[in-house]
């Protein structure tokens, strides 16, 4: 028998555990959704999911255009525009080549099949990445996050929360990496992906003016820093770049969310309208929803009395900041009730690994010696951008939750526990080169396998 070097046989055995845990927790998760499709077929369509497939019976006719008039119109209309000013237009373009009028059951069945087939492919993607990058562990506890609490809870929906979580989290690392390396072709990634999470759903637009802000700040802190500091230091991050890759940023974004704000102008004067941008400033569900109602189009809202228009404004001159305050506690008590048992423990356990881990090698290992051991040149500019654009859909989701029931604060989730074993990883990687004691690693991989483990206890019991 041929006799294999050490190094050959240990990645053979964890390339192989890693493809029996995948395989094993993509069969569970392929389970549950199957049960909850199931399940959600014999169940009437939600409001929500009502006007997706008022939508998708629209935009069935966009696809089969008619040129005897005209060419480049129905050629402009068999784009993804549509939109009523709460449903998005992506996800009733994609489900209309499957749609089909006389077989409204089989159109659904068809689209749920779909939506569950892209996350799994999509998760598989996923992990394989990770798991070329990060410890076993960790690939696997990105996997489950993602999949058990991102993508899971919102299979079954049809809606555009699916495309828009997938679609989020590769605009993030997008995000993530341009502001690392601050390449002109990753602007035009960043532009794309966020236009295309932008028309799944529109909560999309925090993450890309979150970037566009602090990649602004960085851009001048480069330009100060390169006429007035003297001491040379080490950087990915080239500031010349910033001016163009804005250009192509916004030439990206608009080729491809042009059409719908070119067609939300039309219905309701304003590019970027939604009902929920509007109704936030109202004090509770049933008048955001007597609100909608009464407003359904652009006539009424133009019709609109002064004194009804709803902003900013008027909403803070006439409450007090005890009210205000009040409605933030009671959102971040919602949002705290949804998500601790679904993926917020596992974050929180997350942020205190990270704490720990660079804690244990700060004072634990010997001080960098080298490049290699020292953290990436660009890691605070990474940190004010995920702490930038956490903070802001968090707080837009606790004060929308008092009019609006949304989960679209569920797509934070696979970002954040990407982000975060991420930069568990690169500490460990360095505390390593820092010939760091080995219980920093036995017991960093000890905790995951514990998440791991009661992850997998709790889904399946809901076997």
């Amino acid at each position: 028998m041929p006799s294999y070097p050490r190094h050959r046989l240990h990645l053979w055995l964890r390339w192989t555990t890693f493809a029996l845990a995948l395989a094993g927790v993509l069969f569970l998760h392929f389970e549950i959704a199957q049960r909850a499709l199931h399940s959600a077929s014999k169940e009437p369509l939600s409001a929500l999911e009502e006007r997706h497939l008022k939508l998708t019976e629209q935009t069935v006719l966009d696809l089969n255009p008619q040129f005897t008039q005209s060419i480049s119109e129905p050629l402009k209309r068999m784009v993804p525009h549509r939109t009523d000013g709460m449903a998005q237009p992506l996800w009733p373009w994609v489900a209309a080549w499957m749609h089909t009028a006389a077989d409204l059951p089989g159109s659904l069945h068809r689209a749920g099949v779909f939506r569950l087939g892209l996350v799994i492919g999509f998760l598989i993607l996923l992990s394989v990445t990770c798991a070329r990058s990060f410890t076993l562990p960790a690939a696997l506890l990105v996997l489950m996050i993602s999949g058990f609490h991102g993508f899971l809870p919102t299979l079954a929906s049809y809606s555009g929360a699916t495309l828009f979580q997938l679609f989020f989290l590769i605009g993030w690392i997008a995000c993530v990496y341009g502001l690392q390396r601050n390449s002109l072709w990753v602007y035009g990634l960043i532009g794309a992906f966020s236009a295309l999470a932008y028309l799944a759903e529109d909560r999309a637009l925090p993450l890309a003016l979150v970037f566009l802000f602090v990649s602004t700040a960085r851009a001048i802190w480069g330009w100060l820093h390169m006429h007035w500091v003297k001491k040379e230091s080490t950087s990915l991050w080239v500031w010349r770049n910033h001016l163009f890759g804005l250009i192509l940023f916004g030439s990206m974004f608009g080729f491809i969310a042009g059409p719908r704000l070119v067609e939300a102008q039309v219905q309701f004067g304003q590019g970027l309208f939604s009902y929920v941008d509007q109704v936030r400033w109202l004090d509770d569900a049933p008048a955001a929803q007597a609100w909608v109602a009464k407003h359904s189009d652009a006539a009424s809202l133009k019709a609109m009395p002064i004194q009804e228009r709803l902003n900013a404004q008027i909403y803070l001159s006439g409450h007090t900041k005890l009210e205000i305050q009040e409605r933030l506690l009671r959102g971040l008590n919602t949002l705290w009730l949804r998500y601790a048992q679904d993926g917020g423990w596992q974050l929180v356990v997350l942020i205190f690994l990270l704490v720990a881990l660079s804690s244990a090698v700060c004072w634990g290992t010997p001080k960098a010696s080298h490049a290699g051991q020292r953290l990436h040149p660009e890691t605070i500019t990474t940190v004010l951008f995920i702490l930038g654009a956490s903070a802001t859909m968090i707080g837009v989701a606790t004060w929308d939750s008092a009019v609006w029931e949304a989960d679209h604060l569920r797509a934070l989730l696979a970002p954040l526990a990407l982000s975060l074993m991420w930069a568990c990883e690169s500490v460990l990687r360095r505390a390593k080169r820092r010939k760091a004691s080995m219980i920093i690693t036995v017991g960093y991989q000890g905790v995951l396998w514990a998440m791991i483990g009661a992850d997998l206890v709790l889904h399946l019991q809901e076997r």
